[in-house]
């Protein structure tokens, strides 16, 4: 991997490692129709996996230790990701800072722009808790420990990305949904009440301090657009650390997002089964960026279920923009389905639901800088008994049963064909 110095690094990358929905399953255990469901069910019903601290000594991603005056970041093999991106980006890092009052750990992925040796620009979203800790960092006048944790088991990954109450621990789910507990290690240059994952590969130390911010970006973000150049909060970098023989992540941000729709469906169906227990499963189809469209399959026992479901998923997240709520017997991972659905249960005078100016997703091109924009659903549902609706075609089952592909399909061209819905 060539650096942003224009060398080849030691360090060789891994791009997309948890940005397939067949690969999150691998990760926790489950299959590419459950796995969002899985994520939910582990994180919210298994035994809470507290994490573990060890001692600096024992501590992989300590191995390699860069402090002070010999740091520089353009060494590292982060990607120059986008023909208009200013630079090189951290894309899949964990971004980790405090709740200034609690001391509650909470992280996410921000993409953060390497703009010198010992600085890093970092994004953080209007509505982010990680935001939130800066403010009241701010408010208090007060400086802002923060870090990069990079690469990791996807387990763990995606348990410290759950999308938590506020302020909220995040190192027990990350240890509770990878089935044992997250190993910590004091940091280097934070104190030793802000802990770092130990086995992680890359650990990014630093601080953000009161009003300090610079410009950032344009990014290729998600929506598939590039984000506009804004000013963003410093990090000022105190120390870099790292395996021996370290792995550098990331994430092609405005190309793959499969795994950014899998997290969204966990955080959805919850918010949702709440309010509708009948929830059967939630999508959230790369179609739709993998976060502006939500599709909800329920077991309807009630009219008036749809709406609700629409409404606890807007809650859910402002990234949400349009949901569409289906019957069971809807493929919600088919867009075609879906859209079928719309087209023959629905009649928009009575069965469309939008909220104007509410507060949506800051990159959504259409919202504009104030990230207000109209959000809404659809409900794509057949009316519940008594009431008739038309059946539904179908081929007679035997014929269905009798027809193997595999004899007119070549069986070598036949493995080539993805398997799509994999229960």
């Amino acid at each position: 991997m060539i650096n942003a110095k224009g060398k080849i690094s030691p360090y060789p990358v891994v791009i997309n490692d948890t940005g397939d929905r067949h690969k999150l399953a691998a990760a926790i255990g489950s299959t590419y129709a459950d796995v969002a469901l899985d994520w939910a069910r582990k994180v919210e019903h298994s035994e809470a996996q507290v994490p573990v601290v060890v001692g600096r000594g024992e501590a992989p991603s300590q191995e390699v230790i860069v402090k002070g005056n010999d740091i520089d970041l353009l060494s590292l093999p982060a990607i120059h990701h986008h023909e208009m991106d200013p630079g090189h980006y951290i894309t899949a890092g964990m971004f980790t800072c405090h709740d200034p009052e609690t001391w509650t750990a909470n992280m996410a992925f921000h993409r953060g722009f390497i703009s010198g040796p010992r600085e890093i620009r970092v994004y953080l979203s209007p509505g982010s808790h990680n935001c939130w800790n800066l403010k009241a960092h701010e408010e208090a006048n007060k400086v802002m420990k923060v870090a990069y944790w990079i690469g990791h088991h996807p387990a763990h990954v995606m348990g410290a990305h759950c999308h938590m109450s506020y302020p909220k621990d995040h190192y027990t789910p990350s240890g509770t949904l990878a089935g044992q507990p997250l190993r910590l290690v004091p940091s280097q240059t934070l104190g030793d009440d802000f802990l770092v994952p130990a086995d992680a590969e890359f650990i990014i130390e630093g601080v953000m301090r009161p009003g300090k911010r610079a410009l950032e970006g344009p990014f290729g973000e998600y929506p598939r657009y590039y984000g506009p150049q804004q000013l963003s909060p410093v990090m000022e970098v105190t120390a870099v650390t790292n395996r021996k023989n370290a792995m550098w992540s990331s994430f092609m941000v405005g190309i793959n997002n499969n795994y950014s729709s899998v997290r969204m469906e966990r955080d959805i169906f919850s918010a949702v089964k709440r309010a509708v227990p009948q929830v059967q499963r939630v999508a959230m189809p790369v179609s739709g960026c993998g976060m502006f469209h939500c599709y909800i399959q329920i077991r309807k026992t009630h009219d008036g279920q749809p709406k609700q479901a629409i409404m606890a998923a807007l809650v859910a997240s402002e990234w949400v923009k349009h949901v569409i709520v289906v019957d069971e017997d809807i493929d919600i991972y088919d867009d075609h389905l879906v859209l079928w659905a719309v087209a023959t249960r629905s009649q928009w005078d009575k069965d469309v639901f939008v909220v104007p100016d509410s507060f949506a997703a800051q990159l959504d091109p259409s919202t504009g800088r104030d990230a207000m924009g109209a959000r809404g659903g659809i409900n794509a549902t057949k009316p519940t008994p008594p009431q008739r609706y038309p059946l539904r075609l179908d081929v007679p089952n035997e014929i269905m049963q009798a027809i193997q592909l595999k004899d007119f399909i070549n069986e070598k061209k036949l493995a080539k064909i993805p398997a799509i819905n994999q229960q």
